[in-house]
């Protein structure tokens, strides 16, 4: 309902403060005054947060409302994956799909050439392409899904697809 959008979106602030530490008066030897954000879901289950989105692709922020609850109907608080990243330089850590041949496994997921960029998996950002082969190789001849970023569409979806070899063309994916 928050509207935040997979690899795209980093939190980076709550109720008016930063989420990390600026590392400003900090004497030799001090540590950063991070905000120990799990903590701050807990702490506020049933009361609204206001965070603050930074959306690497537009390269803008916005002031999202949360509220953190157990009675969801799904694991966590807040029914969305989050993990400490660095996004400096996350633009940078997408694979185009430059090309896909018919019949494979990336064909029949709908993978779309020239249009596509492969972001990652739930657990897995796609930093390079020796990543995206190790998934592969990992869930060969399995389902898994991944992260699209479409640049027609301008939405991230999820694609299902299942790397194989015995598609009858090279690679597990048949695309590059």
């Amino acid at each position: 309902n928050a509207g935040l959008v997979s690899f795209l979106d980093f939190l980076v602030g709550c109720n008016g403060e930063m989420l990390m530490g600026s590392g400003e008066g900090l004497e030799e030897g001090e540590e950063y005054d991070d905000i120990d954000f799990p903590k701050l879901l807990k702490d506020n289950v049933g009361k609204e947060l206001e965070l603050l989105v930074h959306n690497i692709k537009s390269n803008s922020q916005r002031l999202v409302k949360i509220t953190p609850s157990t009675t969801w109907g799904g694991a966590g608080l807040l029914g969305v994956t989050i993990r400490l990243d660095d996004y400096g330089g996350a633009d940078e850590r997408l694979i185009r799909v430059l090309s896909c041949e018919h019949n494979s496994p990336a064909a029949i997921a709908g993978l779309v050439p020239m249009n596509d960029y492969l972001l990652g998996t739930t657990s897995t950002s796609f930093d390079s392409d020796q990543i995206l082969a190790e998934v592969l190789m990992v869930h060969a001849d399995r389902i898994v899904e991944l992260y699209v970023y479409s640049s027609e569409s301008d939405v991230v979806r999820v694609v299902t697809l299942m790397p194989t070899l015995s598609w009858g063309g090279r690679g597990l994916l048949g695309a590059e």
